[in-house]
């Protein structure tokens, strides 16, 4: 069956382009053709806006004001993981708009994972219906673990949910929230793994390098998407005791804020290595508490701060943590002392092989070819 996967595929995110990978891979693993969809959105600049942003950045340094952190390392790098490792289509989607007959060019078209219907995004909401496979035959969409990414949808996208996802052949979504908001819109959907968790932890090796810039002393891995608040940096230097720090970062950030220039452009690929030797994860993010989780790595999550106008984002760590019985690994402030380093990687290991049966399953009847095809 030829598939095409429909997620964020702009920027350097990792968690991003993991997921986006490990489906690609489960999906072939069943026998399938596999295209993942360009999608462009106002991130990806032209050559020559790139240029005058390099131009603006280089007269912010010399006026000793902060700008962003040079970016162009960073892009090499997940450019070179997305060749080496996806397949995308020549054809672009973005602007809610589809070229005529482009459903026929595919069987099923697998919306997710990843916060694909987080309408809050611009990313997202700029491109909605693509989002929704709006294009499509009802019979050929598919949700994978898709996020909305809280547990609200904004009112004014809220009829386009609710004329699109009761249009899907299956839905499958990535945390709690996501059900009943599902629901709200007319479609039943059910809780199954991200697409990093269907690979075993021996494929992931197989995928991890190490980076050039790692020494053989022992360290721990952080990374924020929230940001490192002065308190998150005092815990994080107690909790280290010593040892090397390699802060992961998320992209665009000022220059000023990036610990490590050389971290900062590590590509997907060592990202995985990092986490998997980290004597230590301390993070605020799904995809790294995912990788520690897989790797039977100590780890501490660190909810972020609410933001105005922004739905609260800690109901898929919630759910994460929850179903594997690691709720003690969240951060509280009021036990700053210790954390709990330690868990039952068996118990871990045998509810991942059951849920990970689940989510393939679903998969599989997803996927199913109709009497007629």
């Amino acid at each position: 069956m030829k598939l095409a996967i429909l997620t964020i595929t702009d920027g350097q995110n990792y968690g991003n382009r993991l997921q986006n990978y490990a489906l690609q891979e489960v999906l072939r693993d069943m026998g399938h053709d596999v295209t993942t969809i360009r999608r462009r959105t106002f991130h990806d600049r032209t050559a020559a806006q790139r240029s005058v942003q390099g131009a603006k950045s280089l007269v912010k340094a010399v006026l000793g004001q902060d700008y962003e952190a040079p970016t162009a390392a960073r892009r090499k790098a997940f450019d070179a993981f997305n060749r080496r490792y996806l397949t995308f289509s020549e054809t672009v989607l973005h602007d809610n708009l589809a070229p005529e007959h482009f459903a026929r060019q595919y069987d099923r078209f697998i919306v997710g994972s990843d916060q694909v219907w987080n309408a809050q995004f611009r990313i997202i909401y700029d491109d909605l219906k693509n989002h929704l496979a709006a294009f499509a035959e009802p019979r050929q969409r598919i949700a994978y673990a898709a996020s909305f990414g809280g547990d609200v949808i904004p009112e004014q996208y809220l009829p386009l949910f609710q004329q699109e996802l009761p249009r899907f052949r299956a839905v499958s979504v990535r945390e709690e929230s996501g059900v009943a908001l599902a629901e709200r819109c007319g479609a039943k959907a059910e809780i199954v793994l991200d697409p990093t968790m269907l690979l075993p932890a021996e494929r992931w090796q197989r995928l991890a390098r190490r980076p050039d810039f790692v020494t053989d002393e022992p360290f721990i891995a952080t990374y924020f998407l929230g940001g490192r608040t002065p308190e998150v940096l005092q815990n994080i230097e107690r909790i280290a005791a010593g040892r090397k720090v390699w802060h992961l970062e998320k992209e665009f950030l000022p220059r000023s804020a990036v610990a490590d220039m050389a971290a900062f452009a590590a590509a997907p690929d060592e990202f995985v290595w990092l986490l998997s030797h980290a004597d230590c994860v301390l993070t605020d993010s799904f995809h790294a508490a995912v990788f520690s989780i897989l790797f039977h790595r100590p780890f501490c999550v660190f909810l972020r701060a609410p933001r105005d106008k922004m739905p609260d984002m800690s109901t898929r760590m919630k759910t994460l943590l929850g179903q594997f019985g690691l709720e003690n690994h969240l951060f509280r402030s009021d036990e700053t002392d210790a954390f709990s380093e330690d868990y039952d990687a068996d118990a871990v290991e045998r509810t991942l092989r059951q849920a990970r049966e689940r989510s393939l399953r679903f998969l599989t009847e997803a996927l199913a070819p109709d009497p007629h095809e």
